[in-house]
């Protein structure tokens, strides 16, 4: 059983980030904690796994127990026997390059022998049909498969207790059902679970509690009757408890921007190839695709990042070659912590854009709520609000071409309707702005356009193509 009494958790000048804190789960039970970014969903997973106090310096009150033991006083090895943890980012996870060796660098830690690691391996291997994973370079793995990866390695640990941080935020459909079913099949096992989660419609059938988290407090806990009522979860600044449809047209319009050749081929075989595909100024397209399509590569060819693949792209009758796309482009990564630079928010945003009145500054801060901010560090935000202090450095230039990468990754439904309507506010009949996302809440809000680029991209093999079926 794990218990948290009266937990509260202080980082820098005793700012209190959780305040009071009391929650029971029981052994084998799965509990859904949905909220808006910065509501503290982190800060009690981070708790739960001893990263808040032991890694990021915070300082604790309270009692934190697994079977009347309390965390605080152990060492984060200790807790890592006890409780295993899946970040937003899989990235984050890795020791090692080779997926096998990932699987047992822990179960070598903890000092098991080559028989028992071998004994969990199969029994993993019975529960999650993944061997078309094992001995692969963890760099050649989609998005999806180091999601999958990050739970087996979690189920191997042999930790009864599993924490979650937004786990499906960078997920395309075909692999959210599949995290959904390798959840459904650890709480069968008995299995712990505790969920931070803005995606709440894939989890509904799996939760036993879903309970919301606003200003560092546990709010209500959501019934049945709730999650049917649409009114009362945007009132709550929740998603959607079903799955959403896109509604948008799946085609490119317009003749401003022409990708004439975009080839690309990827280490395992197969590639994207596009030819003759026109986009329009004062347009909003959006760009969507299985994980591992080519949508971020295709994002990085346009910009000018990439220069390993053949592309001819024209603007307006002249060819651009790759320092001109860098020139008129601006990008926010999937992964925004590789483009914060200063030492505050409002530096951050101002950084080379000339010419920035304060007005303009202000209303985006304001609208992107990150007035409060502004002087704040932006390494020590929340993953969605440094997204949204991402975002805003790129609302604040003038750039013809504008490229989002997944920009409402770990979003709740209200910064995403603000971010839609930010974005949509900076489109004009000088820009073009392209938006890679798996969110088809925010596209259908937000997009004029879709380009779906699974229509392009080839695979490798027959072989190839299939490897990555779960079931």
């Amino acid at each position: 059983m794990l218990t948290l009494e009266n937990l509260s958790l202080f980082y820098e000048q005793d700012k209190k980030i959780l305040d009071c804190i009391n929650l029971t789960v029981a052994d084998g039970e799965c509990i859904l904690l949905t909220g808006e970014s910065g509501s503290g969903k982190s800060s009690i997973i981070n708790s739960i796994n001893g990263l808040a106090f032991e890694y990021e310096n915070a300082k604790i009150s309270g009692s934190l127990k697994v079977d009347n033991r309390e965390l605080k006083g152990m060492e984060l090895y200790e807790i890592s026997l006890l409780i295993s943890s899946v970040f937003q980012n899989p990235k984050t996870h890795f020791f090692n390059v080779d997926t096998t060796l990932e699987l047992l660098f822990y179960l070598e830690n903890i000092g098991l022998s080559k028989q028992e690691m071998e004994s969990r391996i199969e029994d993993m291997l019975k529960l999650f049909p993944i061997k078309h994973l094992l001995g692969r370079s963890i760099f050649e793995l989609s998005g999806g498969e180091k999601q999958i990866l990050c739970v087996a390695a979690c189920y191997i640990s042999g930790c009864k207790i599993i924490v979650l941080d937004e786990p499906s935020s960078n997920l395309d459909d075909k692999y959210i059902d599949i995290l959904k079913e390798m959840l459904q099949i650890l709480k069968n096992k008995g299995i712990t679970l505790i969920i931070a989660e803005h995606r709440i419609y894939y989890l509904t059938d799996v939760a036993d509690r879903i309970i919301t988290v606003k200003n560092g407090k546990l709010g209500v806990e959501l019934t049945k009757t709730n999650l049917l009522n649409n009114e009362r979860l945007r009132e709550l600044g929740l998603r959607s408890a079903t799955k959403t449809d896109l509604k948008v047209q799946r085609n490119s319009v317009g003749n401003d921007l022409t990708v004439k050749k975009l080839e690309y081929n990827f280490k395992d075989g197969s590639g994207l190839k596009i030819d003759d595909i026109s986009f329009g100024l004062g347009n909003i397209y959006g760009i969507t695709g299985k994980n591992g399509c080519g949508k971020s590569t295709f994002i990085r060819v346009m910009t000018g990042l990439d220069d390993k693949g053949k592309s001819e792209i024209i603007f307006n009758g002249k060819i651009l070659n790759k320092k001109d796309r860098l020139k008129n482009s601006s990008l926010v990564m999937q992964d925004v912590n590789h483009q914060l630079f200063t030492d505050s928010v409002e530096e951050e945003i101002k950084l080379g854009v000339k010419d920035l009145s304060q007005d303009r500054l202000d209303k985006v801060l304001y609208g992107l709520e990150l007035t409060e901010f502004k002087d704040r560090h932006p390494m020590s935000l929340s993953g969605g609000q440094k997204q949204r202090v991402a975002i805003a450095s790129v609302l604040c230039k003038n750039s013809k071409f504008i490229f989002f990468d997944e920009p409402t990754s770990g979003m709740d439904y209200k910064n995403m309707i603000r971010i839609s309507k930010l974005i949509k506010e900076m489109s004009t009949e000088d820009n073009i702005i392209f938006i890679v996302s798996h969110d088809i809440e925010f596209l259908n809000e937000t997009a004029d356009s879709i380009l779906c680029l699974e229509e392009f991209t080839t695979p490798a093999s027959k072989n190839e193509s299939n490897r990555i079926i779960y079931y």
